[in-house]
């Protein structure tokens, strides 16, 4: 019992004395020019003792040996050891290594390379820009972040985006950008975008990814960045780095919560002088604005009561809702001299401004790492992800915009609401007049149309890190992405417009994406001034899906909203589809480096893709890249620190769909429960062969005036011929085309990156951002190579405005109907007295932007901080059909000129002579509601995108830096708060479309109306 004591006094005493020995070193990290830096890691040289700097430079140490050392390192600055020699306070002023500037950026396969060695533009995204305004959705946190990336957004919360990369390559829309997340594809998959007849727009698998799990993301632009990922980073190439554990000095968790309010913002400029009526006389049951004046009097309204006759304001304001963002995340994260590990679960919920319009996601994320041996390293990587949509809302023509936009002024929405009265048990739609499609009850819709989908995904990567010898590495990796999608969608109740509902539709879809890859990778001194890297890998990705839908047909009853509640059982229906899709790759490339200074890197990379015939299923691509560090090589003046300047050329190729170039034939049942099989529409091409696309680019990097400018210039240029494209056939062929590689695409701009820090002190910096990019592209050649007019047709709306592709011009040309003019440019005026509509279409204008760009601001003074980023596009031409229907129903602002007074057209007779016949407002307007140049605006905004305003706590408000909060930090935020400048009537340039396709962009039509969003963010760590 006695020893057993002693034991315990021994123990204690240990305990005593190490506690005595054990000293608290603290300090504050700056650097030449007085500013905290953030992030320096602070390592007790010969142990795994660490910890890093705070926003404000600062750190606090618990040190083992006051004979010991401090390591000081941070990416940009020359390491520094300083001895602790007892002391308690240690203060480091870091200087900037210029062999540094470059950084490290992640580039293709996952490699990190310095920057400075690259020959072609990479752009990093750090992961606090991307989750700072509190955006859930990655690609539209990414706007205006990058230069030469452009993002078009549609369907409201979790609708989908289109994402260009240095302009439209593909007439048929092939410009899908290549996802990677630790070095795995991330299937963007699962998305629909409306029509301009209606549909839903859903951003699919993107919505799946945690901003708050970003550590950093390099956007591939060019050919020579993405070349090494094949056919399927042909177009760009966005590669994501998750966060990964670290060794902290304290719990190691942190949390990260959000609360965002967004409020629809913006809407077509209405009038509010004129209600319901015909040729100025009342019609209670009259469909559009072309009645009296509003005088307050009391009339029959088309409910039989008598009511004011006043304008009902702001109606599609007040139909929405506020929605609410609450996003929270916790994270757990530690780590040691042999590994480290970090755990993530993250909850988002987001409610929609259309009432039952909601986006939910689960997100659990756990990455680890650890140091079997010296010779292995595994990494590993699995994530779950649970995204539920519900009840997103309709775009186009039959969208409870279009109908608000066309009803007349003066119909009241608390007579609209509920939509529906029940009568006979059955829910029947409230009419403001004759039951008709074009005239519909919103509220009605809200609650008859039905949609819902779910995706529950796993996602992860195994990678074994081998060191064969000290110059010899090997790594093998494994990478799943498998996830199951089921959507339900269907009408409720029946209604006057179609006799097919109620009806029930379903679908289910199994997805999964194997990657299997080697890399092996040779780096070696060849003498003091010579490097070199020689690496060689190779790739196997194998992709199936499985597809079941079902239909009901019309449903029995209300009551029955299920697939065996069909009122004909015979209506039921289902459909099945499997596609297998396979890429086997090999590449290779090899790194010279001279001195530090001059860096030549090549590639190359071979695809057998499955979709393409056998003959033409092998393609190869190689590219070539030279930087040099023209500030090592030559003396420079004192105002220039670093000048690089880059070249490279690359060529790569894209393949086609499965089932592309072989006859497939759809089975089905007939009767007597025969199998019957039947010819698809479009014929297939045996000899369809790769798109290739062959790009170079030039540049120059540059840091001026002791860092404070920074200029990063790129000239661009890349050309895509053998399009894979659908050809128009005649009837009597029995298909109504057929896969065919034509046409040669160009593009041809400049970007421009550039960093300004005018004031830089101790507690002040103030950072500035211009991003600027200008893309021209053309269509070179299209069937053939002759200058022959040809054209391709993207997309063409009810009315005859076409978007086009014509040979030798700029893709992208908006071809409509233009008023009829005399040779002296007056508008002809027929004997109605009415403007005469040319009969030939013509273009009217060009959506291709003649510049885009983004200025971002960043301050900082003592713990508080400020950032914004403005965006901003100039030129380009967009077609307001939101516009010209409401001109047409007499509810647009132009339609209340003058009090509607009959007057004379300005114009002449085709005889040159003056019209003669008065006209009323609403012959006029409803003859210039089908003339499209009328409704032509100029593209151009600048607006607010994004502002962040906080302030880091002190730790002293917790109890100081022994409190277990070892961090805390509060925002407000803020989203497309206000346009400086735009043209449009009230809408909005640049999320107006009823799609993401190309074509779309050249329209403003009904989209859900863009929110402006604000809210406050917490961020601790313990």
């Amino acid at each position: 019992m006695n020893q057993k004591f002693n034991y315990v006094l021994l123990f204690v005493a240990l305990l005593f004395i190490q506690g005595a020995i054990a000293q608290t070193v603290s300090g504050t990290v700056i650097d030449n020019y007085g500013t905290p830096v953030p992030s320096v890691n602070v390592i007790e040289k010969g142990t795994t003792n660490g910890t890093s700097t705070d926003f404000d430079g600062n750190y606090s140490l618990d040190v083992s040996d006051l004979s010991g050392t401090l390591v000081f390192s941070s990416l940009g600055f020359v390491s520094q050891e300083i001895s602790i020699g007892g002391k308690s306070s240690i203060n480091v002023t870091l200087t900037e290594d210029v062999e540094q500037l470059g950084e490290v950026v992640v580039t293709a396969l996952g490699i990190k390379r310095e920057k400075k060695a690259l020959g072609y533009s990479v752009q990093e995204v750090s992961g606090e820009d991307i989750s700072s305004a509190g955006d859930g959705n990655v690609t539209t946190a990414l706007q205006g972040k990058v230069a030469g990336v452009n993002i078009t957004t549609t369907g409201g919360i979790g609708g989908n985006s289109r994402i260009e990369l240095r302009g439209n390559s593909s007439l048929a829309d092939n410009n899908d950008v290549l996802w990677v997340v630790d070095g795995v594809p991330f299937s963007s998959g699962d998305t629909s975008d409306g029509g301009i007849w209606g549909g839903t727009s859903n951003g699919g698998g993107l919505l799946d990814i945690n901003p708050e799990d970003i550590q950093s993301m390099s956007v591939l632009k060019g050919g020579s960045a993405a070349a090494l990922y094949g056919s399927r980073g042909a177009n760009g190439v966005v590669v994501i780095t998750t966060k990964q554990g670290s060794k902290s000095q304290g719990l190691g968790i942190s949390y990260t919560g959000s609360v965002v309010a967004s409020n629809a913002a913006y809407f077509l400029d209405l009038q509010e002088e004129f209600g319901q009526g015909s040729e100025g006389v009342y019609d209670r049951l009259g469909t559009s604005s072309w009645g009296p004046q509003f005088d307050g009097e009391a009339r029959e309204a088309w409910t039989g009561e008598m009511l004011p006759y006043v304008a009902e304001k702001d109606r599609l304001k007040n139909f929405t809702r506020t929605g609410v963002t609450s996003r929270h995340s916790v994270s757990l994260s530690n780590g040691g001299e042999k590994g480290s590990y970090r755990a993530t679960i993250s909850k988002d919920w987001t409610e929609g401004i259309y009432a039952n319009n909601e986006i939910k996601k689960t997100n659990f994320d756990l990455k680890a790492s650890y140091e079997i041996n010296p010779w292995l390293n595994i990494d590993s990587k699995i994530s779950y992800i649970n995204t539920k949509g519900q009840q997103r809302p309709e775009i186009g023509y039959y969208s409870v915009v279009s109908y608000f936009n066309s009803m007349p002024m003066n119909i009241r929405l608390q007579d609209l609401s509920p939509g529906y009265e029940i009568i006979g048990g059955e829910h029947v739609e409230t009419l403001y007049t004759t039951a008709n499609a074009n005239y519909r009850n919103p509220y009605f819709l809200q609650e008859q149309v039905v949609n819902n989908d779910e995706r529950n995904r796993f996602f992860g990567n195994f990678t074994a890190n081998i060191s064969l010898t000290d110059a010899l590495k090997l790594r093998l990796r494994y990478g799943l992405d498998n996830y199951r999608y089921e959507t339900e969608s269907g009408y409720l109740y029946g209604d006057n417009v179609s006799d097919q509902k109620p009806n029930y539709n379903t679908g289910e879809k199994f997805f999964s994406e194997e990657n299997m890859e080697l890399l092996l990778t040779y780096n070696k001194d060849l003498s003091e001034d010579f490097n070199l890297g020689v690496s060689a890998g190779a790739n196997k990705m194998y992709s199936d899906s499985d597809e079941l839908s079902a239909s009901s047909g019309k449903l029995i009853s209300e009551e029955t909203y299920f697939l065996s509640g069909a009122e004909d059982s015979s209506t039921i229906s289902a459909t099945e589809n499997f596609t297998e899709r396979e890429i086997q790759s090999v590449y290779g490339f090899v790194d010279l480096s001279y001195k530090g200074y001059l860096f030549l890197n090549a590639t190359a990379r071979n695809d057998w893709s499955s979709t393409l015939p056998d003959d033409n299923n092998s393609y190869f691509y190689p590219s070539v890249n030279l930087s040099g560090l023209v500030s090592e090589m030559v003396e420079m003046p004192d105002w220039v620190q670093y000048f690089k300047l880059r070249g490279s050329w690359a060529q790569v190729g894209k393949d086609t769909d499965p089932y592309n170039t072989s006859q497939v034939y759809t089975l089905g049942s007939g009767r007597f429960n025969l199998t019957t099989s039947s010819e698809p529409n479009l014929l297939v091409n045996s000899d369809l062969k790769p798109e290739i696309s062959t790009s170079s680019e030039v540049g120059a990097e540059l840091r001026l005036f002791k860092g404070i400018l920074g200029i990063d210039f790129t000239y661009y240029s890349e050309d895509t011929e053998n399009q894979i494209v659908i050809v128009d056939l005649d009837q009597s062929t029995g298909y109504q085309g057929k896969y065919d590689n034509l046409g040669l695409v160009v593009n041809r701009g400049i970007e421009l990156m550039t960093t300004i820090t005018p004031i830089r002190k101790e507690d002040f910096r103030f950072d500035i951002t211009l991003n600027y990019a200008k893309n021209k592209g053309e269509v070179k050649e299209l069937v053939t190579a002759e200058d022959d007019d040809e054209f391709y047709t993207f997309i063409e709306d009810n009315g005859g405005v076409q978007v086009r592709g014509t040979e030798g011009e700029k893709m992208g040309d908006i071809f409509g109907y233009a008023y009829e003019r005399s040779d002296d440019g007056q508008i002809i005026v027929d004997e109605d007295g009415l403007p005469v509509r040319a009969a030939e279409r013509q273009v009217l204008g060009n959506i291709q932007p003649d510049f885009t760009g983004s200025i971002g601001l960043n301050v900082n003074y003592k713990n508080f901080f400020i950032s914004a980023l403005l965006g901003m596009q100039e030129g380009g031409e967009i077609y307001s059909l939101t516009e010209a229907s409401a001109v047409g129903s007499g509810n647009a602002l132009r339609t209340a000129e003058n009090d509607r007074m009959a007057f004379f057209v300005d114009g002449v007779m085709a005889d040159g002579s003056s019209p003669t016949q008065i006209v009323s407002a609403q012959e006029y307007w409803g003859r210039v509601s089908g003339i499209t140049e009328e409704f032509i605006y100029d593209a151009s905004y600048m607006k607010l995108r994004e502002v962040s305003i906080g302030y880091n706590l002190p730790l002293s408000l917790f109890g100081g830096e022994s409190n277990f909060i070892r961090e805390a930090r509060i925002s407000l935020i803020g989203r497309d708060l206000f346009y400086i400048y735009r043209d449009t009537p009230g809408t909005v340039p640049d999320a107006s479309a009823f799609s993401t396709s190309y074509g779309a962009k050249a329209f403003d039509f009904s989209p859900v109306p863009v929110t402006r969003s604000v809210g406050c963010s917490v961020n601790l760590k313990f």
